[in-house]
């Protein structure tokens, strides 16, 4: 903050393009990188580096995520989607879970269209 400060200060006392004050702003400008590039370097190498995701915690958000029930729209409609969505909510159940106690679809037919890399491709649903 103090060198934006500064910069601020130098750049307002300065008279049009002879400002006077152009070593003040770009003393405090590079001092301001300097910190910025240590700060960057500290945050990649203390935080970011050995950094990993939990591939069956996010499986397992994932497939338990309302959300997802907007994959099952194409295949059964959204009347259905919608009522699954909302006993989903209400009870805990996972999706896939109350979709197969209804009877609406298989078990495979839930593996594939619930499978999340199948979700980043855009396709046309069968019903």
């Amino acid at each position: 903050m103090g060198n934006d400060v500064s910069i601020t200060l130098c750049a307002e006392r300065g008279e049009l393009e002879l400002n006077a004050f152009e070593p003040g702003i770009a003393y405090a400008l590079f001092n301001s990188i300097c910190l910025l590039e240590n700060a960057i370097n500290t945050l990649s190498t203390k935080a970011i580096k050995d950094l990993t995701a939990n591939t069956d915690i996010c499986y397992n958000s994932i497939m338990n995520s309302i959300s997802i029930v907007t994959a099952l729209n194409p295949y059964i409609g959204y009347e259905k989607s919608s009522s699954i969505a909302k006993e989903a909510l209400q009870t805990g159940k996972a999706v896939s879970e109350i979709c197969l106690e209804r009877g609406y679809l298989t078990e495979k037919q839930l593996t594939d269209i619930l499978n999340p890399k199948t979700m980043l491709t855009p396709h046309m649903g069968t019903k």
